[in-house]
């Protein structure tokens, strides 16, 4: 009986402690999901790769999203992000942010659009990582 007593003890602190809410990562507002599935692509998993591979010739960082964006199944999602998984031969994916326009771009960010007072920014090193499109061929700005 003893026995019983600590186990049903354990079992209440256990679930007494398990109670605590989940907390899922915060998204924002300054964020976009430009992403194009590949491998589990809903319109052709074949066609949104050939139109991959075809946006590694793009001469910039710009039209290379640009090409991006006439893919089959390309998908752009405000206030979502990227997850590490969401890499080549899975999808192509960038999280874009939304900054203030400024003189300059902060150093590392390759600025994609500019829409009203806000300039649509990518992280160079995301960019290169999925793409040829002349990364390492220019320095990085000063």
């Amino acid at each position: 009986m003893q026995g019983l007593r600590v186990v049903a003890l354990g079992l209440a602190v256990l679930f007494g402690c398990n109670s605590v809410e989940v907390k899922r990562p915060k998204r924002s507002g300054e964020t976009i999901r430009y992403r194009l599935k590949l491998r589990d692509n809903a319109v052709s998993p074949a066609e949104a790769s050939r139109c991959f591979s075809a946006c590694q010739a793009a001469n910039s960082p710009q039209k290379y999203v640009e090409c991006l964006t006439q893919c089959p199944g390309f998908e752009s999602t405000p206030g979502e992000y990227c997850s590490n998984t969401e890499v080549p031969p899975v999808a192509a994916c960038l999280t874009v942010r939304k900054i203030p326009v400024t003189k300059e771009p902060p150093t590392g960010l390759v600025v994609l659009a500019v829409v009203g007072q806000m300039a649509l920014v990518v992280g160079a090193s995301s960019l290169c990582s999925i793409s040829n499109s002349n990364c390492g061929l220019y320095p990085p700005p000063r």
